[in-house]
């Protein structure tokens, strides 16, 4: 495929700049839909949401953009992706539908998008257990991905985003084989397509494939890059990585010409059952060169131990310092349903939280996509708002000086702030 036969679909009209960081305000136009967007712009969490559901916020924004995100982990999940793909008749789409977590009556009065990342290469065999457990992948032949890529892209009413496989330190697929995987996929999703297709780049990247990887979306002219954060959070590491993808992508590509949507966010820095908050990560990617920030997702662990087993959460209980397993219990539940508090960009616990919500307590502590919703609902309202300061003031530092969360961990700022030069003699020269 050559350069000419891709349209990125968008339009790019900068706005303005933060003077001491990486703080882009951008007007982009997104032309299938006619819509222009100021960005950074914070796309809400789709997956598992119904009208109904969201009800007491529907009214805080006027058209929800939602992300329906897929990270495939267990065997079953991968068996039933084959099933639906190759076996399935008439439910085919309603199976999808349930495998994607996607309702759809909020689907149809929302814009959408659709993340679909492969830890490991779809088209190879692999299996898992011996002897009478074990069962086995047949990996997916081209036709059963061409539906699948068709159904993603009928999902996807605002962007496309080319489903991401992991690369590094596996054997099953190599830089060579990765790149056509992605070719052939925009190929297929481009066919009598009319919407922005986002090409993807994993942040753990060594830089020897990264630079092979945006050399090669230069030539094919793929300029639309969602950034997949596989679970990691804007930690000093991975800001870092962050940064080294940014100067990379402006070195090869051009930086302006480049739209960028980052997506499975880590939502925490350094969450701990013991504390009742932890500082934001995934508002972070608003001040590292998003344009369009995607949805959190959490780092995918098998499963060790049993709540239910006794001994096991005693175990627990004991190792995370609590007295008893129901102290335990009740701080786990806290600690995994933390909301975002756009005045400190900390996560706090729901008892510890300072305003009123329009959603029950209740609710969020045991509805894992209403809890995400709103929290990408109040993250969404918080970057309108660090939008409309920053375009006046210019400064990233000054606004972020007015969050706990920075004040506190002085190390999130200095990874975001760009030190400013000092004037030198020609400074002064060109001032007279």
């Amino acid at each position: 495929m050559s350069a000419r036969e891709f349209d990125p679909h968008i339009s790019i009209d900068p706005i303005t700049h933060a003077k001491d960081g990486d703080y882009f305000i951008k007007q982009i136009e997104i032309e299938h839909l006619r819509r222009k967007i100021e960005t950074p712009f914070k796309v809400l969490a789709g997956n598992g949401i119904n009208v109904e559901d969201v009800s007491p916020v529907s009214g805080m924004i006027a058209q929800p953009f939602l992300e329906y995100q897929k990270f495939i982990t267990d065997i079953r999940s991968w068996n039933s992706l084959y099933h639906l793909l190759n076996e399935a008749g008439p439910d085919r789409v309603h199976g999808l539908d349930s495998f994607f977590n996607i309702k759809k009556r909020m689907w149809n009065s929302a814009l959408t998008t659709v993340s679909l990342v492969f830890p490991k290469n779809p088209f190879k065999e692999f299996s898992v257990g011996s002897g009478e457990t074990r069962k086995t992948f047949p990996g997916l032949d081209e036709n059963s991905y061409i539906c699948l890529l068709d159904y993603v892209h009928s999902a996807s009413k605002a962007f496309v985003l080319c489903p991401d496989v992991r690369l590094e330190k596996r054997d099953d697929i190599n830089t060579t084989q990765y790149l056509a995987f992605v070719d052939q996929s925009i190929k297929i999703l481009m066919d009598r397509n009319n919407r922005p297709i986002f090409a993807p780049l994993h942040i753990e990247l060594s830089k020897k494939n990264l630079e092979a990887i945006l050399s090669h979306y230069k030539t094919q002219g793929y300029t639309n890059i969602w950034i997949d954060f596989d679970a990691k959070s804007c930690n000093d590491t991975y800001s870092s990585r962050l940064k080294t993808i940014i100067h990379l992508i402006d070195k090869i590509m051009g930086n302006s010409n480049a739209t960028l949507y980052f997506s499975h966010i880590k939502k925490e820095l350094l969450p701990h059952v013991q504390e009742n908050k932890a500082a934001a990560s995934d508002i972070l990617t608003q001040f590292l060169g998003a344009d369009f920030i995607g949805t959190d997702r959490e780092p995918w662990r098998p499963f060790l131990g049993n709540l239910n087993n006794d001994d096991a959460l005693a175990e627990r209980a004991s190792k995370n310092n609590f007295a008893t397993k129901d102290a335990y219990l009740e701080a786990h539940t806290f600690h995994k349903h933390r909301i975002f508090d756009p005045d400190s960009y900390y996560y706090l616990n729901l008892d510890h939280y300072p305003q009123s919500l329009p959603i029950s307590d209740s609710t969020l502590l045991k509805d894992n996509a209403v809890n995400q919703f709103l929290n990408s609902t109040l993250m969404h309202l918080e970057v309108e708002r660090t939008k409309k300061t920053i375009s006046e003031t210019k400064s990233v530092k000054k606004y972020l000086n007015t969050k706990a969360a920075i004040q506190e961990n002085p190390n999130i700022m200095d990874n975001i702030v760009v030190p400013q030069r000092a004037p030198d003699l020609m400074d002064f020269l060109g001032n007279l």
